[in-house]
């Protein structure tokens, strides 16, 4: 209960933040028109051309995607993310429509395949941009699994809904009006992106020439493919994503020949698949705060084992478990894998490398779709289940040591993020952007008597206490920085003169950052540029009040080096 509780209590929060609740209503908006399409094609497919068409929809559908979009998400990296999403949106929305109108038109497989494959490679782009977008909206390493998880449940709401109704219709009425109802949801989608906008992030300089661009387009493939680990993680995941693209196939195949079911059962299939994942996503919530490797490949082994199990009892209410519990490991690997590779990548790389992932992942879905209907001629569907089900049990249990590594090897947060962290004006910034704060600090060690700053000084400095106690003496002020503290910012935000001196008490360790880097954070996002220009004017107006002169005497040309919380000034 407290777990359910915990989980209910995590995507509140994430539902609380106003630009991560339209993020996550596009994504559930996408994802719904994802799977809409998905059993709106392969039924059409299926009419036209049976198993094969199914598996060759799927191809189409899915490698040009795998082709384009490791090159393609640059421009994520080089645009804002919240914009190349509403165009991606709007593409989706175009190709579905279109999909719509050449079904009523004349059934025309050629048309329709080929907005297919335009739609999933906007599928495909859609996924590593929201997901680097996360990062620029969550505030701690916390929220970030929380929304991770609050996508994966609204993943899994739109799983189940969106093959539900595509079930329904293409029982009640035709796939034409699955493709309509699907381009409303990717125009919804849009309409959500445009009102996102992200603070604090540097967009990436656009690189000229061809060698830089070349590297520049190149460089998720190294991030993401150059070190044994990561390449374990996203082997795993591609690996996943094959078996689900010969899963897609063997639901369809399963239904006519297995169960001899109607076409509606394709969707409810699918759509069990959605329960679970809704239900996985609330225990992968609580995956905060312990290692994720571990979760990451016993969720595979469990993706896995149900598919083989599908074999032997041609029973729809059985399938329908089965496949929920595909569903629950589908939440928990996505939350763990992805997480794992966003806290791993830096920012300016994530949607590269994410791309990247999601291109192999396509790649790799793509491939599953064309070779299940081969497995299923040479050796049937039943044994098909049962070969497919055993492929991502083998392999974790052939990469499990290189898990096990990869979790002790996984420290807990950075020092250097832990002290960012720490300092309550930067609360309102994103992740990615306090990772790139602790980036740009440099240790400063002192020794008992040391002087940090005099008074007098030009403010080039901002420093927090990390360790130690020191003094800090000036006109009114006489007070001691501890643990956790922090100092500088007021010569920095007014550009004013220090008045005050700051002596180390005890050996002593802070963590400095520049002028520059400081300005370059904080005047970048509204909320912290507010915080600190209120701890600025309270502190002055202490300083003040024990000088006896206004703050704008104390603003004219007289400074104080503040510190920690205000009331140490007190």
């Amino acid at each position: 209960m407290n777990r359910v509780a915990y989980a209910l209590s995590g995507i509140g929060g994430v539902l609380r933040n106003d630009q991560l609740r339209r993020v996550e209503l596009a994504w559930g908006a996408s994802i719904f028109a994802e799977w809409a399409n998905f059993v709106a094609l392969g039924v059409f497919a299926y009419n036209v051309g049976g198993a094969l068409a199914v598996g060759l929809a799927g191809l189409v559908r899915l490698l040009p995607a795998a082709v384009v979009a490791p090159f393609a998400a640059f421009v994520g990296d080089r645009f804002r993310r919240e914009r190349f999403l509403v165009a991606i949106s709007v593409g989706g929305f175009a190709a579905l429509a279109g999909s719509a109108a050449g079904f009523y038109v004349g059934k025309n497989e050629y048309v329709i395949f080929a907005l297919a494959s335009i739609f999933g490679l906007v599928s495909t782009l859609l996924r590593p941009a929201l997901q680097a977008l996360l990062p620029s909206l969550a505030r701690t390493p916390e929220e970030l699994i929380a929304s991770n998880g609050a996508t994966s449940t609204i993943e899994g709401l739109a799983t189940l809904a969106g093959p539900l109704l595509a079930g329904v219709l293409v029982a009640t009425a035709e796939p034409g009006a699955v493709f309509a109802v699907a381009g409303a949801a990717m125009l919804a989608a849009a309409l959500l992106f445009a009102r996102v906008s992200v603070e604090g992030r540097a967009l990436t300089a656009f690189v000229s020439g061809s060698v830089s661009l070349r590297r520049a387009l190149l460089a998720g493939f190294r991030t993401a493919l150059g070190e044994p680990k990561p390449r374990v993680v996203v082997g795993l995941m591609a690996a996943q994503t094959f078996v689900r693209g010969c899963l897609n196939v063997l639901i369809v195949v399963t239904v006519f020949r297995v169960l001899h079911a109607g076409p509606g059962a394709v969707g409810y299939m699918t759509a069990a698949i959605g329960v679970g994942g809704l239900i996985g996503a609330f225990g992968a919530l609580a995956l905060v705060g312990h290692r994720l490797a571990i979760p990451f490949g016993a969720a595979l082994v469990v993706w896995g084992l149900p598919i083989a199990l599908l074999a032997p009892r041609p029973y729809l209410a059985l399938s329908l478990v089965l496949l929920a519990i595909v569903g629950v490991a589908n939440s928990v690997e996505d939350v763990a894998g992805f997480t794992l590779l966003q806290r791993a990548v830096p920012d300016a790389l994530l949607t590269r490398v994410l791309g990247v992932v999601w291109g192999l992942a396509m790649g790799a879905l793509a491939l599953g779709s064309i070779t299940a209907p081969a497995i299923v001629r040479a050796i049937g569907p039943r044994p098909a289940l049962v070969v497919v089900g055993s492929i991502l049990p083998l392999l974790t249990f052939l990469t499990w040591r290189t898990l096990i590594d990869i979790d002790r090897s996984v420290a807990a947060p950075a020092e250097e993020l832990a002290v960012i962290e720490g300092v309550s004006m930067f609360a309102p910034m994103s992740i990615a952007a306090k990772e790139h704060m602790a980036a740009t600090l440099t240790p400063v060690s002192l020794a008992a008597g040391d002087v940090v700053i005099r008074a007098g000084d030009a403010g080039d400095r901002f420093y927090i206490v990390g360790r130690g106690e020191l003094e800090v003496v000036g006109p009114g002020v006489r007070t001691t920085a501890c643990d956790g503290d922090y100092f500088g910012e007021i010569a920095l935000l007014r550009d004013v003169p220090r008045t005050a001196t700051v002596t180390a008490v005890t050996d002593s360790h802070l963590y400095a950052m520049t002028r520059d880097d400081f300005l370059a954070a904080v005047t970048a996002h509204s909320g912290v540029r507010a915080a600190g220009e209120a701890v600025a004017d309270e502190r002055q107006s202490n300083v003040a009040a024990a000088r006896g002169v206004s703050t704008e005497e104390l603003g004219q040309g007289k400074d104080i080096a503040g510190i920690g919380d205000v009331e140490r000034l007190n």
